[in-house]
């Protein structure tokens, strides 16, 4: 199929941000087109990679034509065996550990013929070749793999918002049920790690998928100049944020949970949607941390007025407890002692 520019979407990055969701119900019955796979694949071969030593790459499966796909299915948890085999295709983004060994004096070089690397910030080639090259390459594979694998997750970003710009949607999905199995299906070598599963499609919800995701609030993740004190934002940048469509209605929107019945229905699953007890919930929505809208606030009080919610499982609170405090996380907090 051959395109043109006027067939491309025009988004603005902002917006594509803002559209994107995680789809977890895709139309089995469209298939994406080539040049959109090409494109999102694209985005992540563009996105920022250090060094210009190109780390990440990706397998494309399509369950149709792949002869493996029986024994992927075996390596993706229960919860989304139906995702991925209601989506168009996967995609198996992995990390080339040998890239930051083997490509390290070369990817360098193409930066300083590109005119990124300069005399201006230090660099000279003597002290590349001698120190500066073969301290990287000494580093030991568990330094560069955390290092690599951040770097396959912004190809990984950078895939998702292109995807969302193109009206394609897309989910990451942890391989991890069966460890090391999608590499032993492939006869992937060592030096190739799993990173991401992502499946793509078509929507068959409705694209916001019942609105933007809740967040922890933005003074509480970000920092300015010290660690502890809040990067407070400006109400004129949200609401600029808003019109230009980056910041969108949060969750649930109106229909939210009709829709997902009616979904349930359409492919003979069960209805509805998990649900907390009344105690976590309450100990939750009071939670200053996050940055909880009216939508999910009405949500939170119809549940508990509606009733019939699980009981606390008491048996896991020690459980809980020891996890938490090997990590020095407050246990009354999270634990609502």
């Amino acid at each position: 199929m051959s395109i043109s520019a006027s067939d491309i979407p025009n988004v603005s990055a902002l917006q594509a941000i803002g559209d994107r969701r995680s789809i977890r119900y895709f139309d089995p019955e469209r298939k994406l087109e080539d040049w959109k796979l090409q494109t999102i694949l694209q985005a992540g071969r563009l996105a920022s990679c250090q060094g210009n030593i190109n780390a990440t790459e990706a397998i494309v499966v399509d369950k149709d034509t792949c002869d493996l796909w029986d024994e992927v299915e075996e390596c993706v948890s229960g919860f989304n065996v139906q995702i991925i085999n209601q989506s168009s295709h996967l995609v198996f983004w992995l990390t080339n550990i040998n890239a930051w060994y083997g490509r390290a004096n070369d990817g360098l070089s193409t930066l300083a013929m590109s005119g990124a690397l300069t005399k201006f910030h230090g660099w000279n080639y003597e002290f590349s070749m001698t120190q500066t090259i073969p301290r990287l390459m000494s580093f030991p594979t568990e330094r560069t793999e955390g290092l690599l694998r951040f770097e396959s997750g912004q190809a990984v970003g950078s895939a998702t918002v292109a995807a969302s710009a193109l009206g394609v949607g897309s989910i990451l999905i942890a391989f991890g049920r069966k460890p090391g199995g999608i590499e032993k299906a492939f006869g992937l070598p060592p030096n190739l790690k799993l990173t991401w599963g992502h499946a793509l499609g078509y929507p068959l919800e409705d694209g916001k998928a019942g609105g933007q995701r809740v967040r922890l609030k933005f003074e509480k993740l970000f920092h300015k100049d010290e660690y502890g004190t809040p990067f407070m934002p400006d109400p004129a940048v949200d609401a600029a944020l808003r019109e230009v469509g980056m910041i969108q209605e949060q969750a649930p929107t109106p229909g939210r949970f009709e829709e997902i019945d009616a979904l349930a229905s359409k492919f003979s699953r069960d209805p509805g949607v998990v649900s907390w007890p009344e105690r976590e919930i309450n100990r939750l929505i009071n939670d200053d941390d996050w940055d909880f809208g009216p939508n999910i606030k009405a949500r939170a009080q119809q549940l508990i007025d509606e009733g019939g919610l699980p009981d606390y499982p008491e048996e896991m609170k020690e459980t809980f407890r020891k996890l938490m405090e090997e990590r020095g996380l407050d246990v009354k907090k999270y634990l609502g002692e």
